[in-house]
């Protein structure tokens, strides 16, 4: 079975802080939507310059491309419409908790048909629980309140759906690193423009340029820190079980979660520390 190095582990736990930082940079703001266009706009900016120096990834390696496209497309919408109607330290749980359990059933059920060992399974669990408990700490029914659990519900699944994409994506490249980095960079150049039209259309030219002309500087950290983080976790699921890979990727629920209490000042409450313990057992669990 295919294992992470622990300087690899280490990286993949950057990786989430990161990933925790850009969603905070995308909450933060009047508009969602326009926020989340700008991020990932200048993260393909970022990836633009990789293109001429890495090579370009083996031809069995695009049809999982072009399938990550299409579902990071799906996520960047349910996301900003998860959002839109609830809290961070709500819907972010219920979106990255739900992830890696998918994520496990789908790789053992499709290709590449990886099993992890038992004790590997119930950190795969206690991450995914510890993760999940953070968001029922309000009622999840009445009025407008299925909208976060369903759209939460909805990223997760796009979550597992690119994951699976890119992790045999990144497999069939081809043998170089050069080709692997290609891989990533031409995801970022290609992913970009499709969001950000989508934005143009949603919110009109001259609303998304003046919006985006504020708020470049934000978007720009942003860019680069979801760049950063998502490049490591591909790369991790080069040699590490996808699973494995997405468990430790969404303790950035942890981060998320301290920081949205800290920046946008939503509440911590005690149970968390429970569920932190729970997720942190799960990580020791899996390496």
């Amino acid at each position: 079975m295919m294992t992470l190095s622990l300087s690899m582990t280490l990286l993949v736990l950057l990786a989430a802080v990161m990933h925790a930082s850009w969603n905070v940079l995308v909450k933060i703001g009047h508009d969602t939507l326009l926020n989340m266009g700008l991020t990932m706009g200048l993260a393909g900016i970022i990836a633009l310059p990789f293109l001429f120096v890495t090579e370009i990834p083996a031809p069995e390696s695009w049809i999982y491309l072009l399938g990550s496209l299409l579902t990071h497309l799906g996520y960047y919408l349910f996301l900003v419409l998860a959002y839109r109607h609830g809290e961070l330290s709500q819907v972010y749980p219920i979106a990255r908790g739900s992830a890696p359990l998918l994520v496990a059933v789908s790789a053992w059920i499709l290709p590449p048909h990886e099993i992890l060992a038992g004790w590997q399974m119930a950190g795969v669990a206690a991450i995914s629980i510890g993760i999940l408990s953070l968001s029922v700490e309000k009622p999840l029914v009445g009025k407008h309140k299925w909208e976060p659990v369903a759209f939460g519900l909805m990223t997760g699944i796009c979550i597992m759906s690119y994951t699976l994409c890119d992790g045999l994506g990144i497999r069939h490249a081809g043998p170089q690193e050069a080709q692997q980095f290609g891989y990533i960079a031409w995801l970022f150049a290609l992913d970009a423009p499709l969001l950000v039209l989508f934005c143009l259309w949603r919110r009109g030219v001259g609303t998304a340029i003046a919006y985006w002309a504020k708020a470049w500087k934000v978007g720009l950290a942003g860019g680069a820190l979801s760049a950063g983080a998502y490049a490591i976790a591909i790369f991790a699921m080069k040699s590490g079980a996808f699973a494995h890979v997405s468990a430790l990727r969404e303790t950035s629920v942890i981060f998320a979660a301290l920081m949205s209490a800290f920046l946008l000042k939503e509440r911590f409450r005690k149970r968390r520390y429970a569920s932190v313990s729970l997720v942190a057992l799960g990580a020791v669990l899996l390496h």
